[in-house]
Formats: C-alpha cells, sequence, structure tokens
C-alpha cells in the first residue's frame, strides 16, 4: 500500500454553500443543518465526477509545488493511482474512473506546461465579517503569474462548457467570496477569479476565463453575509420547529439544473 499523501480536506467550516442555504431556503437549511438529513447530493453523478477532477487536480498541482520548489513530488501520490486508491473507499467513483483519468490525461496534454508558480493548493481561507461573523473558503488553487499577479482558481468540471457559464459563476455568492477574501489576503497583487472549465462528457474540452467584474456585489457582500446570519439565529430563536422554517415553494427553487432539491419530498410530505 502506498503512503504517498492523498488530498484530504472536507467543506470548509463556515462557507457559503451554507449561507446560501438559508438564502434560497430556510426549510432546506433547517433539514440539512439543523435536523441533520442527510442530501444524496453527494453522490449524484455531476457532483462525483466533479470531486474526482478535483482530486486528480489537487495531486498534480501538489507535486508541481513541490517540484517548483526543489521539493520532492513524489510526497504526493501521482493523479491516476490517488483516483484508483479513492475509488475503492467510494464505491460511486468506480463508475467513472475510466472517465475521469482519460479526462485528466488530456487536460495535462492541452496544458503541457504552466507559465504561472503554484502558491497554494486546496487552501483555507478565511476572514472575519464585521469583526462578528466568521467566513470561509477552500481555494482549488492560487497561482503567481510572470508579472507577480496573483490568481485564485476555481475548477468547475461540465459535461458541456457553454458561454454564459462564466455569467452565472461570475455572480456566485461562493467565487464573489472567495474574490473578497483574496482581495484582503493579497492586495494590490491580486488580479482576479479564474474559472478553470473542464468538459469531462463527449469530447474532452478545457477552457480558462477570467470572471468578469461585480463590484456592486464585492462591496455588499458582507451585508449579505451578515444577513443570512441574523436570518439563522432569528429562526433558531423563534421558537418555530426546524420542520415548520418557512420554505421558498417555488419551481425555480426547488428544481435546479441538476434535477429536483434533495429535500423535495420532505416539503411535499412533512417530516417529523
Amino acid at each position: 500500500m502506498s503512503d504517498k499523501k492523498l488530498l484530504d480536506t472536507g467543506p470548509s467550516p463556515r462557507g457559503w454553500h451554507r449561507l446560501q442555504g438559508v438564502l434560497e431556503c430556510p426549510q432546506k437549511y433547517a433539514f440539512q443543518h439543523e435536523l441533520g438529513i442527510e442530501s444524496m447530493d453527494s453522490t449524484s453523478p455531476p457532483l462525483v465526477k466533479g470531486s474526482m477532477m478535483h482530486m486528480a487536480l489537487a495531486q498534480y498541482y501538489y507535486r508541481m509545488k513541490n517540484e517548483q520548489n526543489g521539493l520532492d513530488p513524489d510526497e504526493w501520490e501521482e493523479p491516476e493511482i490517488a483516483l484508483e486508491r479513492q475509488a475503492e473507499k467510494e464505491p460511486a467513483w468506480k463508475e467513472y474512473l475510466d472517465m475521469i483519468t482519460d479526462c485528466f490525461h488530456a487536460y495535462i496534454a492541452h496544458y503541457p506546461t504552466e507559465s504561472f508558480k503554484v502558491l497554494e493548493v486546496e487552501q483555507l481561507a478565511y476572514t472575519k465579517i464585521f469583526d462578528k461573523y466568521l467566513f470561509t473558503g477552500r481555494f482549488d488553487l492560487v497561482v503567481e503569474d510572470t508579472a507577480g499577479r496573483v490568481w485564485v482558481v476555481d475548477h468547475k468540471t461540465t459535461t458541456r462548457i457553454m458561454a454564459r457559464q462564466v455569467q452565472y459563476y461570475g455572480i456566485s455568492g461562493q467565487l464573489v467570496g472567495y474574490a473578497y477574501m483574496s482581495r484582503a489576503i493579497y492586495g494590490d497583487r491580486f488580479g482576479g477569479m479564474l474559472l478553470n472549465q473542464v468538459q469531462h462528457t463527449g469530447k474532452f474540452k478545457f477552457k480558462r476565463v477570467k470572471l468578469p467584474p461585480a463590484p456592486n456585489l464585492m462591496d455588499r457582500f458582507p451585508y449579505t453575509v451578515q444577513d443570512a446570519e441574523e436570518r439563522i439565529k432569528e429562526l433558531q430563536n423563534s421558537g418555530r420547529k426546524p420542520n415548520e422554517w418557512p420554505m421558498a415553494m417555488n419551481e425555480l427553487t426547488c428544481y435546479h439544473r441538476y434535477g429536483a432539491c434533495p429535500y423535495l419530498e420532505s416539503c411535499k410530505w412533512g417530516v417529523e
């Protein structure tokens, strides 16, 4: 059994997805975070394939970082073997192992050399909002270009790369939050957020694009965090049972691009 390192991270402890839940639908938030009803999203094909590609890329860039800094790249497991090892622990991964491995090989063939320096891989970042609310995130990749600018790279996997993806990721609270933290961390060196798009189905395709600016969203981000945190606290203190928190009850919220909300049946039929 290899003793080389594997990526071992979980979601950031006070990240955007938690806040997004209550902003989308307080009942969804309560099912997940107050009642602990497990979502089946983690085994959905899009998220499984996304997790696998994230792991392959993390292993690849960890090895690159070591090599750039004169350290042993073999401290970290090779990406292909890392996927195989993790698939032994995650049965849902086995179905897509060949696909994601082939896609990863196509990725490194598409980008045979990288001009940037790898600064961080899967780096946990955090900031305090109004000195009261902790906000965290995990940067997939942080790089420095030849001009000394720092870019935070977010890997996004998809069945098909489309132009409109840049627009809706550009207003993602998660990525706006990452830019907010990055500006605080890196100051004037921060160049922006880069979307690293990976099409893993059919003909493999790859594209890197800078997210468009959203200065008003950035300026209002702290208030969005505050509003979400205060909404959670208000409902926790309201005396309402978690299975009776407000529902969005909206077809645009209850269904998203991956399908139905995982708690839709719980909302339709109720839970004790």
